[in-house]
C-alpha cells in the first residue's frame, strides 16, 4: 500500500474545517480532570479528552541506512515494544527511504509487525528530513478521520552526511577569517531544521524519534540538536542514543510515551490568529503540552 493509497482510506469529510485542535499533553502526575484551557488567552471549551485507555494509532517510520549492528538492537527494541502494545493500540509501519512508502497495514498483531521490521533491510540514503512533514500530514488526515490518538515515530540512524540535498556548508574562502562559511558551517542544517519547524506547527499530530547512532562531528551534531527540536516543537520528544546497549530501552520508552499521550481536543475561540499559543490547567495534576499551533489560511 502506498502513502497515497492510505490517505485515501481516511479522507476528511467533505466541508471539514478547522474548527478545534487536539493538543498532545504528557502527564507526569494526576490525570487532567476538570482541565482549563485557553488560546491566545482566549477561554477554549475542552470538547473531548482522549488518554492511555483510548485507541492509539502510531505511525511507526523506519529509517536505516548505516552499521547492520545498530539496525540489530533497534530491531530488538522494536521488536519487544510490540509485544507490549495493548489491544486497543494499532502500529502501521513505513519506509522513509525514496519518499513514505507503507510496509504494513495497521495491525496489532506482534508477529505480523516483527516479520516487516526483520524484513526490512534499509540501505540507501537517509530520508527523515525529506518525510517529516509528510508523516506529520498523514497523522493530520487521520485525526480529522478518527477521535483516535495518533502519533509519528521515527527510528533512524541518519547521518546529515547521507542525504540527497548537500547540507554541509563549505568554506569559500579559506584565507578570510570573515567569511561565514567558516564561523557557521552547521548555517544549512539549522535552516533546514528552522523550516520543517515551521512546517510542523501547522500539524497536530506529535512526532517521537529515537536516533539510534549519535555522531560527534559539528554538523552532526547540530542535527541531532534540530531532531530534538522538531519532535518538540509537535508535542513528542526525541532520544539521540550514545550506546548500542541504549537502543532498545529507548526505543521501549518512546513507544510508552506514546501509549501514555493524552489528546485533549480544544474548540478555537473566535478571531483565532495565525499563530495560537496554548494554555493547559487542571487541579492537582503535573503536565507537559504542546503551546504553539501556527493556523493556514
Amino acid at each position: 500500500m502506498t502513502r497515497r493509497q492510505l490517505l485515501a482510506l481516511f479522507a476528511p469529510p467533505e466541508g471539514a474545517g478547522l474548527a478545534r485542535i487536539r493538543v498532545p499533553a504528557l502527564v507526569a502526575k494526576g490525570e487532567p480532570s476538570s482541565l482549563e484551557a485557553t488560546v491566545d488567552g482566549k477561554p477554549a471549551r475542552v470538547e473531548l479528552l482522549k488518554g492511555p485507555q483510548d485507541d492509539l494509532l502510531i505511525l511507526l517510520v523506519l529509517d536505516f541506512s548505516g552499521d547492520i549492528s545498530y539496525i540489530e538492537f533497534a530491531r530488538s527494541g522494536l521488536v519487544e515494544a510490540f509485544k507490549e502494545l495493548p489491544p486497543h493500540a494499532w502500529v502501521t509501519v513505513l519506509r522513509a527511504q525514496d519518499g513514505l512508502r507503507v510496509l504494513e497495514d495497521p495491525t496489532g498483531a506482534a508477529e505480523s509487525l516483527t516479520a516487516t521490521v526483520n524484513a526490512y533491510t534499509g540501505g540507501g540514503k537517509a530520508g527523515l528530513l525529506d518525510t517529516v512533514e509528510e508523516a506529520a500530514q498523514l497523522g493530520d488526515r487521520l485525526l480529522v478521520k478518527t477521535t483516535a490518538r495518533v502519533a509519528v515515530l521515527y527510528c533512524t540512524d541518519s547521518s546529515i552526511y547521507n542525504y540527497r540535498e548537500d547540507f554541509t556548508n563549505p568554506v569559500i574562502n579559506s584565507s578570510d577569517s570573515r567569511d561565514l562559511s567558516r564561523r557557521f558551517p552547521d548555517q544549512l542544517v539549522r535552516e533546514k531544521i528552522q523550516k520543517l519547524t515551521g512546517a510542523l506547527l501547522a500539524r497536530e499530530t506529535p512526532v517521537w524519534i529515537v536516533h539510534i547512532h549519535y555522531r560527534v562531528d559539528s554538523i552532526n551534531e547540530a542535527y541531532q540538536r534540530g531532531l530534538q527540536q522538531l519532535a518538540e516543537a509537535t508535542g513528542g520528544e526525541a532520544a539521540i542514543c550514545r550506546g548500542l546497549t541504549e537502543i532498545p530501552a529507548a526505543i521501549g520508552r518512546a513507544f510508552r510515551r506514546i501509549r501514555e499521550h493524552w489528546s485533549v481536543f480544544l474548540q478555537l475561540p473566535p478571531g483565532k490568529s495565525r499563530n495560537l499559543s496554548v494554555a493547559l490547567n487542571a487541579p492537582d495534576c503535573e503536565m507537559s503540552f504542546r503551546q504553539r499551533f501556527s493556523v493556514k489560511r
